[in-house]
């Protein structure tokens, strides 16, 4: 019944149509024009259901991921170290020797002949205390942010900064008492000020144990007093200290340290960001063409016909499949610079690990991935349940590419015990690290293989039913627009047969007026000639019987026109 209520509404709207004066050619030429194509995509679809779920096509989708994973770890592999790590490597010097360099630098000698410059001029004034620095005092030149604070800021290390540089800018370096400087000493200015109260009273314990001894020595009195003098001046110069003086110059210096540090360190990063997705576009780049290569020479020895010009074609079909799949290398190198910008912010917590940046790396790659693939336009109207199992295949492929990466390094530890393994390869690390990622690829490939083939086969189940409910749609649709063809042929038929019949009630009605005027002329002429020859003739039985034969006639006449009229 609801069939027909369709088929009753479509042949209502299409008598609107008609009644609007729509072209019936150019509309059933249209009609025919979708038939065709929903019957076009009907095989489509029916093509795609035989494909889905299909082992072939299975192992295809694997083998590409497989190719896609081990390519992927080589890029991650040699994009893994830090910022951080490569510093250290290029710089394997100890505190003491940096120490010892910081105050060999030459700005350093500089600003301390200039300081004590100023104190033989009589204008050295203590940047700690506020008081004057005397001529017979010892002034000391101090590192307000400490050398050994700012040899172990791992920020400085990313910036690619050498101690020397930040310890002895101008802002950093200040006159103080010699006391105060080496009660100071690595500590940090917070700090003295946050310990102060505990710091003081433990100075003063200090000096009164110091006092005790002088007096229970064998000095003079007047040795005593001095040695007490001095004694008291220094703790004094320590109490001395002002607490809102040495705050403000050390904010000036870590302001002015802190600037240079995060110019370097955004400067180095955005240099190794390029770097690294450069590599990484690379390595993706080369294995992609490899593939696609080895592709077109398996498609090479499985024809029949073998020769080196068809040898060529498929090199040169391979050569184009690899450029239309150009963006999935740049895909690679955007993933790989976002990941070495996450992976430097965390800087400091990654350099701990030796592999937590492929891993974060790893980790932002499928982040990315998956929002691509929810934000493309194909994918938008896909049911929720697809889109989940989809995303979970990319979540599933980044954790066995993490596992892959704590496994290769478990491989090459063992490997590197073998002889011959440690052999360095350019750019790639030795040959244990190579073939310790191989065989991790490996094993994570075949655990990520099988749950990916649990996950398809869910999806494979889905687009089935997806594919089955187009099917049956697109044949819906195929009988509706057959019907609307059908209405419109009948619509056809219906309008040349009212074209036919008018033309002949035209004719009809043409002919009648002419054979109207025919006997008007007639009987005018007769009745004429009849009244001419009244008077002069009679009438005999033969004229009358003449006259109703005439009569007969123009009734039967009249009634013939009346009938076209």
């Amino acid at each position: 019944m609801s069939k027909e209520n369709m088929n009753l509404n479509d042949y209502d709207k299409l008598n609107e149509e008609f009644d609007e004066s729509f072209d019936f050619d150019k509309l059933e030429e249209k009609l025919q024009s979708q038939l065709e194509e929903e019957f076009s995509n009907l095989e489509l679809l029916k093509e795609e259901k035989e494909k889905i779920g299909n082992p072939d096509t299975l192992g295809k989708v694997i083998l590409d991921e497989v190719w896609k994973q081990f390519g992927n770890q080589i890029g991650l592999d040699i994009t893994n170290e830090t910022l951080i790590q490569e510093y250290d490597r290029k710089h394997p010097e100890t505190y003491d020797e940096v120490g010892k360099k910081v105050m060999q630098d030459d700005r350093y000698k500089e600003i301390n002949k200039e300081m004590k410059q100023k104190q033989q001029e009589g204008n050295l004034r203590d940047e700690y205390t506020g008081k004057d620095i005397k001529p017979g005092d010892k002034p000391n030149l101090d590192h307000t942010v400490s050398r050994k604070e700012i040899f172990e800021n791992q920020r400085r290390k990313q910036a690619n900064i050498a101690t020397e540089d930040l310890a002895n800018k101008k802002e950093n370096l200040n006159a103080t008492n010699e006391s105060l400087n080496k009660s100071k000493g690595k500590k940090s200015v917070q700090e003295m000020v946050d310990t102060r109260p505990k710091r003081e009273e433990q100075l003063r314990k200090q000096n009164e144990r110091a006092n005790k001894k002088i007096d229970e020595s064998n000095m003079s009195e007047t040795e005593k007093r001095l040695a007490k003098e001095k004694n008291n001046k220094r703790l004094q110069d320590k109490l001395d200290a002002d607490d809102e003086l040495m705050k403000k110059k050390d904010a000036q210096a870590r302001k002015a340290i802190n600037k240079d540090i995060t110019k370097g360190v955004v400067k180095e990063t955005g240099k190794k960001a390029g770097k690294d997705a450069l590599k990484a576009m690379a390595v993706s780049a080369l294995f992609s063409l490899l593939k696609e290569v080895m592709n077109g020479f398996v498609r090479f020895l499985k024809s029949q016909a073998k020769s080196f010009e068809s040898f060529l074609e498929e090199m040169k079909k391979a050569i184009k499949s690899f450029f239309e799949k150009l963006t999935s290398v740049l895909h690679t190198g955007t993933s790989s610079a976002v990941g070495t910008i996450v992976s430097e912010i965390f800087g400091p917590i990654v350099s701990t690990f030796k592999k937590l940046a492929s891993l974060i790396k790893q980790g932002v790659s499928s982040v990315m991935e998956a929002v691509r693939y929810l934000n493309d336009k194909e994918n938008r109207n896909k049911p929720f349940s697809i889109k989940v199992a989809q995303v979970g295949k990319i979540v599933t492929t980044g954790l066995v590419a993490g596992g892959t990466i704590f496994l290769g390094e478990v491989f090459e530890k063992y490997l590197l015990s073998v002889p011959g393994m440690q052999i360095e390869l350019p750019l790639l690390g030795t040959l244990a690290n190579i073939i310790g990622m191989f065989l991790a690829s490996l094993v994570s490939g075949l655990v990520g293989a099988i749950i990916i083939n649990l996950i398809d086969k869910f999806i494979a189940k889905k687009q089935r039913g997806e594919a089955l409910v187009a099917t049956i749609e697109k044949s819906n649709q195929i009988i509706s627009n057959q019907h609307k063809v059908q209405i419109v042929n009948e619509a056809l038929l219906e309008r040349d047969k009212e074209d036919a019949q008018e033309n002949i009630s035209n004719r009809h009605h043409e002919a009648a007026s002419i054979m109207k005027d025919a006997y008007e002329n007639i009987m005018e002429d007769f009745v004429d000639d009849f009244s001419d020859d009244m008077n002069s003739s009679v009438v005999d039985e033969k004229d009358i019987a003449t006259n109703e034969e005439i009569d007969k006639a123009s009734d039967d006449l009249d009634d013939l026109l009346a009938y076209f009229d």
